[in-house]
């Protein structure tokens, strides 16, 4: 069936309206993981002390940083789930086509994504309120944020779960495609990792890729980078989407 330019952008909000709220189990397990981060976090994600004579001090440092975690694993594997036959099967209770299940697809990630970002956020106040209220820790010091940071904190937070979220998408669909080459992946990588270490003496292969992005001093080329490549994945995601038959 033919569809007009405005007919695919009705077909796609309606596909991404559909999932919002058939994939209600997504933000549920959204929220149990942060939570599950949270509770985690209580006990100190670092922790230091020393003493000089009868003075002695414990000092813990409490952070997000499980929960970031937590959240990009998330994010991860939703990409993957969104690929799998269940949900491509789902996406034809539509008159469509591939083009609109991929575009449906992506604005549901980004959603998600800022949904995640957004409650991430909340939970490290969270853990802020259960470490100075309920652990009724003594002393407590607490890095301010400006408004202006807290939106940059929130913005790279929201890049890195779309990025995360996209490679899940490539991943998933390139394992729909071709199941050996998706398994070969991973195995690719330890053996290049491997061979690094052998070589150099140390394997920093995810370091270096990690600090493409986490090192970057400039926000502006950090969020450049996470979009330019995470356009990339979904690109690669819907070439091979485009390819797969309904039966696959």
């Amino acid at each position: 069936m033919y569809l007009t330019e405005s007919n695919i952008r009705d077909v796609v909000f309606k596909q991404y309206r559909y999932k919002l709220q058939a994939y209600m189990g997504v933000f549920t397990s959204l929220m149990f993981i942060q939570v599950l981060g949270v509770l985690f976090s209580i006990s100190g994600t670092g922790s230091m002390g020393g003493s000089a004579g009868t003075f002695s001090y414990d000092v813990k440092t409490y952070s997000g940083s499980l929960v970031a975690i937590f959240t990009l694993i998330w994010a991860f594997s939703n990409g993957i789930s969104l690929t799998t036959k269940q949900h491509r099967y789902d996406d034809f209770n539509f008159i469509a086509t591939r083009q609109v299940s991929n575009f449906a697809n992506v604005l549901f990630l980004a959603t998600a994504s800022v949904i995640a970002a957004f409650t991430g956020l909340l939970t490290t106040y969270a853990l802020r309120l259960v470490v100075s209220q309920f652990l009724r820790t003594p002393s407590i010091a607490v890095d301010q944020l400006s408004l202006v940071e807290a939106c940059k904190g929130l913005g790279g937070f929201f890049l890195y779960i779309l990025l995360f979220a996209s490679v899940g998408y490539f991943i998933g669909m390139l394992a729909q495609m071709n199941k050996i080459v998706a398994f070969l992946l991973p195995v690719l990588l330890i053996v290049v990792i491997t061979i690094q270490a052998y070589l150099g003496g140390e394997a920093t292969l995810i370091v270096d890729i990690g600090s493409f992005y986490v090192l970057e001093a400039s926000f502006l080329l950090f969020a450049v980078k996470s979009v330019i490549t995470t356009f990339f994945f979904f690109l690669l995601a819907y070439m091979l989407g485009n390819r797969l038959e309904v039966g696959v």
